[in-house]
């Protein structure tokens, strides 16, 4: 768990550090935080009064629609759910405070009857509900708590009542009121049944061009009085747009719409709305009129005659640059029974061009009615339509150089970074700021030097990281990003980093230029827009001098960004990390960093050691050595490394000395610092996400589940498609034994990178709780073919599901097959591992000269602390006591609270052994209070079974069966242990035995069930015989 700041994520694992993960990198929810209660509450009035906003109401027959699946007022960006490319992250009600649900039967504001949660999503819950004063049942939508406090989310919310009761049409929702009841703030609305349009295409795929173009005009007919009042929708999609059962169609859900008449709101750069569905000037965050709900109209259009969109891709991202660059597929390609003028309908909806468009929704029903009247297109005249696919200009952003992605990382401010008023500046303060991303792109190289291909960007890395609302975001990762676009290239150019900002959410780009010489130039822009931020260059005499300036170039970039800090403070901050000695080091090192992105970690670690035998004080390399280190197994190196680092900590930033203290502390296993390393980091740093996915694998190393999972969404929250992020907390459910969660957990991170090892390991863990076996072995077998690291990780995943059934000796031959293979690639970590495994296995075979062998193997390898003890309770259970006592005598020389409790859980069997249940328990009661292990409760069960104090047996085996996700990895490091489980059963029958309860042979029948075919476990015996039979 090594690794620099730099580098890839970290995975939860002993020698796992934040940042060296061998996939494609990808930030969820930070922790609710509940307001005030409110005295009193508001009292919302029937529609038929005068409102709030003293206007009357206006409507006709109004109505809401049941939903059948989540709904809510858009969030920013949301791809819809059909046909996603990309997962849409709903908050599921669990994140919400418990004081702000709703339960069926509830009352609120004293007068509306919760009657049940239609759905729900990022910005809130729909609840069907019973207005006890009119006798009426209505809709009622609530806000998030958590969000309610958020100025620019309320206002959106409030805007879905102005802006609904300012446009009166009976093809448009309406709203009754905004209220606010015990700190709950809702809209309410009245309800009808009916369904979306989006579930009409799910159920019929194609409509009828009568049925379709029926549907079209009824919405145009809504978006016409809206346009009317000067009101543009900005977020059209099937799943707002509702049909009752008298085939009524509604739009709804103005909850990103904005006036023409506001000030501000539509003005560049603001891109919101949902990707499959924006027009190309909202996409590229242009100015947008009525013209662009008409694009999105024609979308729609097409979606409904065909079943299909019009700008088929991949992604979601590469559907929306196919809108900006290409002309629609003509719908006849598609459905040739569609009338021509239809289809020349749709296709002036669709052209890229505004002025090409229909200008008004009168216009498009007026060509609707002459088709409709005569039957053919004689009277309408539309430009010709290209054959698809012939102009792509991929072209888009001329330019030059690096780039620089600045992102929010909230969830629903994406776009809204900048001020355009502000001359560049953000909306806030640095004390205040909201974390922004920052991405630097490849440099353009205008010397004849290759030396500075890719060497000076890490280092403006670090400059900008000195402001500790700025988190760099992964280079690697964003090329990874790069070449999964319709045009896949591994450069980070401006065109591509421009591309990939769309995806990302990305707010402003830095280009940059080397000129002749040794000067370097760069400004800040607007990611969409192209508004300059800010702008600088710097001049050197000499390449050496370039390096140490680098500084200089990040420092009016972060006053831009919001920094306040005063340039000689920030070059004075950074001093020490640009005290490098040689070029070529740093050259080495930034080449590492790439092939670590790439998850090409052994070529990595040898760009690493070159770079320190350049430069043998080069801080920052021996950080990243550790943390490639330990994601290639070699804790030992690891740890090395880490240390290697400390000795250099004058040399660090402030930041840099937080994260390799923290990382250090891993190495160590000392999970305690660890933790107040890593709280007091993110105080100081809230936008690094590194921080935070550290800090949650401490929590979870103390086994305290609950806090890494709440750290783990923290950390999510800043980078949500982490790849990385994700499996952590898909492990942190497996290790609480929700096992389901794990499962889709491991789901979404194969959607982010379909080779990453760790993933299969979730997921097979995850189908062995669930008693999955066969499936459990079948994701084992795909592992194996994925790589080399791939391939040792299912051999031990295989010999584990071997054991676990009681198949011993399948299990050895695995075993020893496995480590022969991992001796002859090097990998004595590995190795090491298969070794302690094999000592198990022979132990539950019941040869004890074998185990002791296999001990000793695992020990020759690696003097691990996880090694050390699983040797030390071979070497117990052997009879080898001597051997025992030593190996527990060094473990508790250890500073960590992790291998003294294992040298107490040695101790306390080496007293059992010798039939001191007395001590035993007083030694295995302590190493729980140290560290309170599934292994530490399951050895204490058996200290009370021998005691025969059968009650306290009886609640630590029941604990242990309650917590049985954490058997699945005992240490967290990618080593499966779940062999260790089915025992507990066997206890557990003695335990209820002893107790006198007749259930006591279900739990011998559960061992049964798992073991009972094995035809070499000793225990089957005695557990027959207990059993009559």
């Amino acid at each position: 768990m090594a690794g620099s700041k730099d580098q890839e994520r970290v995975h939860p694992k002993t020698g796992r550090g934040s940042n060296a993960t061998p996939t494609t990198p990808g930030k969820t929810a930070e922790a609710v935080r509940t307001p005030p209660p409110q005295t009193g509450a508001s009292q919302p009035f029937d529609s038929e009064a005068p409102t709030i906003l003293h206007e009357e109401a206006g409507y006709d027959a109004a109505t809401l629609i049941e939903l059948s699946y989540p709904s809510e007022a858009p969030t920013v960006l949301e791809t819809p759910a059909r046909a996603a490319s990309r997962p849409v992250s709903k908050v599921p009600a669990s994140n919400w405070s418990s004081a702000f649900l709703l339960p069926t039967g509830s009352i609120l504001a004293n007068r509306y009857e919760i009657l049940q949660m239609l759905g729900e999503g990022g910005m809130g819950a729909v609840y069907k509900a019973r207005d006890n004063e009119l006798d009426r049942v209505i809709a009622l939508k609530v806000i998030r708590p958590e969000l309610a406090s958020n100025p620019e989310i309320l206002q959106r919310f409030k805007q879905e009542l102005v802006l609904a009761r300012q446009v009166t049409d009976r093809n448009i929702i309406r709203i009754f009121d905004l209220g606010e009841a015990d700190g709950i703030r809702f809209i309410t609305m009245e309800y009808v049944e009916g369904t979306s349009l989006y579930q009409v295409l799910q159920e019929q795929g194609q409509l009828p061009v009568k049925d379709a173009a029926e549907i079209i005009e009824q919405v145009l007919t809504g978006l016409k009085a809206a346009h009317r009042e000067g009101v543009i929708h900005r977020d059209l999609k099937p799943g707002n747009i509702m049909r009752d059962p008298q085939g009524r169609i509604l739009v709804m859900d103005f909850g990103l719409a904005r006036s023409l008449e506001s000030d501000g709101m539509t003005k560049t750069g603001a891109v919101l709305g949902t990707m499959e569905y924006m027009s190309p000037e909202q996409a590229m965050g242009g100015a947008i009129d009525q013209r662009s709900d008409l694009f999105t109209v024609g979308l729609i259009f097409f979606e409904l005659l065909t079943g299909k969109m019009p700008f088929k891709a991949e992604t979601a991202l590469a559907s929306l640059l196919k809108r900006v660059h290409e002309r629609a597929v003509p719908i006849s390609s598609l459905n040739s029974a569609i009338p021509v003028a239809v289809g020349q309908i749709v296709a002036k909806c669709l052209e890229r061009d505004p002025n090409q468009r229909y200008q008004t929704a009168q216009e498009f029903i007026d060509d609707l009615h002459k088709w409709e009247g005569a039957g053919v297109a004689a009277s309408l005249h539309f430009p010709p339509v290209h054959t698809w696919g012939r102009d792509i200009p991929w072209h888009w952003i001329g330019g030059i150089g690096a780039i620089l992605v600045l992102a929010v990382a909230t969830f629903f401010l994406r776009g809204r970074v900048f001020n355009s008023n502000s001359a560049g500046r953000l909306e806030k303060p640095p004390s205040g700021s909201t974390p922004v991303s920052v991405l630097v792109a490849d440099f353009q190289n205008n010397t004849s030097d290759t030396i500075f291909d890719g060497t000076l960007e890490p280092m403006l890395n670090v400059a900008l990281e000195g402001a500790s609302f700025i988190d760099a975001f992964n280079r690697g990762a964003a090329r990874q990003f790069a070449e999964k676009l319709p045009n896949p290239t591994s450069k980070l150019d401006e065109q591509t980093a421009r591309l990939v900002a769309v995806d990302q959410g990305i707010s402003a780009i830095v280009t940059d230029r080397r000129g002749n010489g040794y000067e370097l130039s760069a400004k800040a822009i607007d990611a969409v827009t192209g508004k300059v931020l800010a702008t600088d260059h710097i001049m050197a005499d000499n390449k050496d001098q370039l390096l140490l300036d680098v500084p200089k170039l990040a420092a009016p970039i972060r006053q831009a960004l919001g920094d306040n800090t005063p340039e000689s403070v920030q070059l004075a901050a950074s001093q020490g990390t640009f005290k490098v000695s040689n070029l070529e080091a740093v050259h080495q090192y930034s080449k590492g960093m790439e092939q670590q992105a790439a998850g090409k970690m052994d070529e990595a670690l040898q760009s690493f050691s070159s770079a320190v035998q350049l430069d043998p004080n080069f801080a920052r390399a021996y950080s990243s050595m550790a943390a490639v280190a330990g994601n290639l197994g070699q804790t030992q190196n690891a740890e090395k490394y880490a240390k290697l680092t400390m000795e250099h900590v004058d040399r660090m930033t402030e930041r840099e000395r937080y994260f390799v203290r923290g990382m250090y502390y891993m190495n160590a296993t000392n999970w305690q610092k660890c933790v107040e390393e890593y709280s007091d980091f993110v105080k100081q740093y809230p936008a690094d996400q590194f921080g935070e996915n550290n800090l949650a694998i401490c929590y979870a190393r103390l086994h305290n589940m609950p806090k890494a999972m709440e750290e783990g969404k923290k950390a999510l929250q800043l980078a949500p498609k982490d790849a990385a992020a994700r499996l952590n907390s898909a492990l942190y459910s497996c290790y609480a034994t929700a096992f389901d969660s794990c499962a889709q957990a491991a789901g979404k991170v194969f959607e982010l990178n379909p080779n990453y090892e760790e993933a299969f390991l979730a997921l097979a863990y995850a189908q062995t709780g669930e008693n999955q076996l066969s499936q459990a072995t079948g994701t084992y077998q795909k592992l194996e073919k994925v790589s080399e690291w791939g391939a040792s990780l299912a051999a031990s995943g295989m010999a584990n599901l071997a054991l676990y059934e009681g198949k011993f000796r399948e299990a050895v031959q695995v075993l020893e097959k496995g480590a022969a293979v991992d001796l002859a690639a090097k990998k004595l970590d590995a190795a090491a591992d298969k070794f302690a495994m094999l000592s198990y296995a022979q132990l539950l075979r019941g040869d004890k000269t074998s185990a002791l062998a296999a001990a000793d193997k695992a020990l020759a390898n690696s003097h691990s602390v996880k090694i050390q003890f699983l040797a030390a309770r071979t070497f117990v259970e052997a009879g080898e006591t001597a051997k025992a006592r030593k190996l527990a005598a060094t473990l508790a020389s250890e500073l960590g609270a992790e291998p003294q409790a294992y040298a107490k859980l040695v101790l306390g069997g080496v007293a059992l052994k010798g039939h001191d249940a007395k001590s035993a328990i007083q030694l295995f009661s302590g190493a729980n209070d140290l560290l309170d292990t599934w292994i530490g409760r399951f050895d204490l069960g058996r200290a009370y079974l021998d005691a025969g104090a059968f009650a306290e047996a009886d609640s630590e085996f029941d604990r242990c069966n309650r917590r049985r996700g954490e058997a699945l990895e005992l240490f967290m490091d990618d080593m499966p242990t779940y062999s260790y489980f089915p025992i507990l059963y066997y206890y557990e029958g003695r335990v209820r035995e002893g107790l006198k309860s007749p259930g006591f042979k279900d739990f011998y029948r559960s061992y049964l069930d798992i073991r009972g075919k094995s035809s070499e476990d000793p225990l089957l015996a005695e557990i027959h015989r207990q059993l009559g039979q």
